[in-house]
Formats: C-alpha cells, sequence, structure tokens
C-alpha cells in the first residue's frame, strides 16, 4: 500500500459530525478528505466516509477514538 493512498478511518451519517472530524484532524497536522458528504445530508441514508493517507491512519483513529468519548 502507498502511504499516500487514502484509507477509510471511519463512517458517520451525519454531516456536522464528519466536519468536527475533519477539524480535529486537521488541528492534528492530519490531511483529511470526506466521502459522500453531499449525498448523506440529503438523504441522511448513506455513510460518510473519513479518508485519510494511510501514513496517518492509526493516529487518525486513535484521535476519533478518544474524541468519540470525551
Amino acid at each position: 500500500m502507498d502511504a499516500d493512498e487514502l484509507v477509510e478511518v471511519c463512517t458517520v451519517r451525519d454531516a456536522i459530525k464528519a466536519e468536527i472530524i475533519k477539524n480535529a484532524l486537521a488541528d492534528e497536522g492530519i490531511p483529511c478528505d470526506i466521502e459522500n458528504e453531499s449525498q448523506a445530508a440529503m438523504t441522511g441514508i448513506f455513510d460518510i466516509r473519513i479518508m485519510v493517507p494511510a501514513w496517518h491512519a492509526d493516529h487518525a483513529r486513535k484521535l476519533i477514538e478518544s474524541h468519540d468519548h470525551e
């Protein structure tokens, strides 16, 4: 796997939560892409995928997990 390849670190159904996660990752210097955000916002039935470069994945997952427990 290429270190810059994007990998999924979590899914959410709430576009606002996706933006909160994206901002938290950005604060830690982790670039993040959000996939399916517009479709999910319109229907609420699609998962929004949080994607980061593979070499950031472990750190991103830990940050997301700690954020969920706050």
